[in-house]
């Protein structure tokens, strides 16, 4: 008897190769069974409600902030009970940082980390180079950089469209000590808040007249296409811009401190493997998820394929750390502290208002003690509706 399993995942190469490629490999092992992947954009990945998608789709890459409301409306399957003993024992401790807690959620399981990413800085060292300057350890030498690279002609870009532009807010807040959790309604201090965001503005004002516009493959793209962008300070990391085949190799580091917690607390983003409650073979999609997750394949063929692993053993493998020119080993301490955003039902619209409106005060538009107030009024809210 064959089965038939259709997923959906990300439109960028690290999302959708390995994915794709995986399909002849499994097939090699699973004769009767016969896989299939479609895409949707970044924007639907971060942003696109999982109901529609867990209709019509047997496996679904999901980001993590949804499994709140995923796990309330019953859209995916708790893994649970169809992971075995051996694999949650290598999944406990071989996955990257919080990626494989991201996906816990009130004593169920909702998916496994194939993806691992969170927010890091990226350069050029070639323009860096020619600037004669280094990668910032500090806030306060990020924007020092940010006003020395003009004289060169070069800039610092901050990926601050609506989406990204909360990111740093949660990123920063957490690396200054002081972590949004949906333990505590308030969702930043008032005077704290404020001079975070004044901080935020300040860095963004210097920063690529286009960077409000843009997200982190945008910039990154910008970064790797021209000779314009020296320093991104806050973009979740893409292995492909730091790969043997780059033309204009990228470099990915840790992001300076804010406060005094070193790289502490960068927002982690990655992707996990869900299985939907349609699904037609749940044991097997669970198979093929571990197999897209075992060690082995995530440091050689996921790899290979374009993936950015989720699995330790990738990220401290010699070989994949050389073949993108130091991505792993560059941006691990960042990714092994990350900071696990809230994932209690509601709070992705609450995310995706907070970005708009974020990305409006970068603008010039309001002040930073109005969009505080927002922030706690709406957490609290949003909390209260969880």
């Amino acid at each position: 008897m064959s089965t038939t399993l259709e997923g959906i995942t990300w439109d960028h190469p690290r999302g959708r190769t390995p994915l794709e490629k995986s399909i002849a490999r499994y097939r090699a092992e699973r004769p009767d069974v016969a896989i299939s992947w479609r895409a949707r954009s970044l924007r639907d990945f971060g942003e696109l409600p999982l109901e529609e998608l867990a209709e019509r789709f047997d496996l679904i890459v999901f980001d993590h902030p949804f499994v709140g409301q995923a796990a309330r409306r019953g859209l995916l399957v708790d893994l649970t009970p169809h992971i075995p003993a051996e694999a949650m024992t290598w999944l406990d401790a071989g996955a990257v940082g919080p990626s494989w807690r991201s996906y816990h959620w009130q004593g169920a399981i909702y998916g496994l980390p194939i993806d691992a990413a969170a927010q890091v800085a990226a350069y050029r060292p070639d323009l860096m180079g020619k600037a004669g300057r280094y990668p910032p350890a500090t806030f306060d030498q990020l924007l020092r950089l940010a006003r020395d690279l003009r004289a060169h002609g070069l800039w610092v870009g901050v990926p601050a469209c609506p989406i990204d532009a909360v990111c740093m807010v949660l990123t920063l807040a957490a690396n200054l000590g002081r972590p949004v959790t949906a333990e505590n309604p308030v969702f930043l201090e008032r005077d704290f808040g404020i001079r975070l965001l004044e901080r935020l503005k300040a860095l963004v004002a210097l920063s690529h007249p286009d960077s409000t516009r843009m997200n982190p493959i945008q910039m990154l793209d910008l970064a790797a296409g021209g000779d314009d962008v020296a320093y991104i300070p806050y973009t979740f990391g893409y292995t492909n811009y730091s790969r043997e085949d780059a033309e204009r190799p990228l470099r990915f580091a840790d992001i300076v401190a804010a406060g005094e917690h070193a790289c502490r607390g960068t927002l982690l983003g990655g992707a996990g493997f869900g299985v939907t409650s349609r699904c037609r073979d749940v044991a097997e999609a669970v198979r093929y998820g571990l197999w897209l997750c075992a060690p082995d394949y995530q440091r050689t063929h996921y790899f290979a394929d374009g993936g950015q692993p989720g699995m330790l053993q990738a990220w401290t493998d010699p070989a994949c750390d050389a073949q993108s020119r130091g991505f792993f080993s560059g941006t691990l301490r960042t990714l092994g502290s990350a900071y696990l955003r809230p994932r209690f039902a509601g709070y992705v619209p609450f995310f995706e208002e907070g970005g708009l409106k974020t990305n409006a005060f970068l603008r010039g538009d309001g002040s930073a003690e109005s969009l505080v107030d927002w922030f706690n009024a709406a957490f609290a809210d949003a909390l209260k509706n969880a």
